[in-house]
């Protein structure tokens, strides 16, 4: 681990301290479905605006992750999703969002089984320009917020493109042949390494059912590394892990691995909760989490 400074060690203090109220909402939030094009295939999601009238917003980008889409993952007690409650709260402070399928996701164009994370992040980087087009959008404020797969695709865009102001990684995975390994099995990752080039390769997911992905997908968890792509990134990070996550282990050392490579403003945030924060249980700890990534926003963004 690399020794930070004390300057950077006076900024986080400065934003925990400033951290530990709720956010209230300001703004009521406004949705319209758009759609934008990558490689010749539609991406269609929702951008979500606070009504506030003429002018232009900070943005947060929402990426899912493996095998969501951005409507998923209902919240118990809400009736609506972990990235609908996101893009209300985040409008509510006064940031406009976009959340969008992953191509082969969702409603979004192309097949599931050709997913990759190089094509999630050209997917990303594609989005930020289509916001860029926006009125609505102040282009010189955009964030990336990932969860678990779209944490690692956050991660590397960050890295990629000098238009990303502040990163908050959710869950985000660290370490790819790791955490697919134990949850695709590590049977199927070793068939990857004897398939020809676009040969589908069937999995059994830890959490049950099968899923059916290319070889390049297999590949990409030896060659794509977000932990050193968020080392070449110096720009505010934050990252929120859940104590007893299941999927994304162990914690805290797969959040704070990020922490540990990366210079700039950051913050680590740990919850006793699991890898998407216990939704189905209740709102309680995701909207901790939501708030706590709001403050950071505001802070950095």
């Amino acid at each position: 681990m690399r020794v930070k400074s004390f300057a950077i060690g006076a900024f986080l203090l400065f934003v925990v301290l400033a951290f530990c109220q709720t956010v209230s909402p300001q703004f009521v939030a406004i949705e319209r479905a758009v759609s934008f094009e990558n490689d010749g295939q539609e991406l269609r999601g929702i951008l979500t605006l606070p009504e506030t009238g003429d002018r232009s917003f900070p943005v947060v980008l929402l990426l899912h992750g493996f095998l969501g889409h951005m409507n998923d993952l209902e919240v118990r007690g809400t009736g609506g999703s972990m990235y609908e409650m996101t893009a209300d709260r985040l409008a509510g402070a006064g940031f406009a969002s976009l959340r969008f399928d992953f191509r082969g996701s969702g409603i979004s164009e192309g097949n599931w089984e050709d997913t990759t994370f190089s094509g999630q992040i050209s997917d990303t980087i594609a989005a930020i320009s289509f916001l860029e087009s926006l009125p609505e959008i102040d282009n010189r404020k955009i964030a990336v917020l990932g969860l678990s797969q779209g944490g690692l695709v956050a991660a590397c865009v960050a890295a990629r493109d000098v238009r990303v102001k502040s990163v908050v990684l959710w869950s985000a995975v660290a370490i790819p042949i790791h955490t697919y390994s134990a949850l695709l099995g590590a049977d199927a990752v070793d068939s990857s390494m004897k398939a020809a080039p676009g040969e589908p390769i069937l999995a059994n997911i830890s959490w049950g059912g099968t899923t059916v992905l290319k070889k390049e997908f297999f590949d990409e968890l030896f060659t794509i590394d977000p932990v050193a792509e968020v080392a070449r990134y110096d720009g505010p990070l934050m990252v929120v892990s859940g104590l007893t996550d299941a999927i994304v282990f162990p914690q805290p050392q797969s959040g704070r691995i990020f922490i540990d490579y990366h210079e700039g403003p950051e913050r680590l945030f740990l919850q006793n909760s699991g890898h998407i924060y216990d939704l189905f249980e209740g709102k309680d700890n995701l909207e901790e989490v939501i708030d706590e990534s709001i403050h950071w926003l505001l802070e950095t963004l």
